[in-house]
């Protein structure tokens, strides 16, 4: 059994580049969703390669629903017309990072056979649309990523599926 590390490492110590980043936009994430009137009961950084299990895709827990997340998709280095090799291999690396947000919607009732009203599918497409538009806002509002070059990338819908929808937004930085 391997157990973790006592401490825990820091965003510069994991990575001094990249770590701020992903951290900082995480904490932007958050607060924006809440400040949005959209809060969730997990909000944090992830790892994987494809998004979250819709752990946290509950509408019952206290101060928000759903779960929010940062998590990189991918690092590609960037090529530079110089490439003299240093006596210690440097390069920078452009870093596609995926934000979303899952919520839960409204499914056919305990019956088996009640579908979702229109006026709650709509509901829940509207709140989806606000939480596309926060994302947005965590994003280009974000002092983590002062200085850093960013490129916006696809907005894309999730779901629904099991009672869970969202909407994921990606982003390309280097550093």
């Amino acid at each position: 059994m391997v157990t973790a590390p006592a401490d825990a490492l820091l965003p510069p110590d994991a990575d001094s580049l990249l770590g701020p980043v992903l951290s900082g936009l995480t904490a932007c994430l958050c607060a924006v969703l809440a400040e949005g009137g959209r809060p969730t009961c997990a909000c944090c950084l992830v790892w994987g390669n494809s998004p979250p299990a819709q752990d946290f895709c509950s509408c019952d827990c206290e101060g928000g629903h759903g779960q929010a997340w940062v998590r990189v998709v991918r690092q590609e280095p960037v090529v530079v017309a110089d490439q003299r090799r240093r006596r210690c291999q440097m390069w920078r690396m452009e870093t596609v990072i995926e934000v979303g947000v899952a919520r839960c919607v409204a499914v056919v009732a305990p019956d088996g056979q009640s579908a979702p009203t229109c006026e709650q599918r709509e509901a829940d497409a509207w709140g989806l649309v606000l939480d596309q538009r926060l994302l947005r806002e965590a994003v280009a509002c974000c002092v983590a990523l002062d200085g850093v070059q960013v490129r916006p990338g696809p907005v894309t819908p999730m779901g629904p599926q099991g009672g869970c929808a969202g909407v994921t937004m990606q982003i390309t930085v280097e550093v």
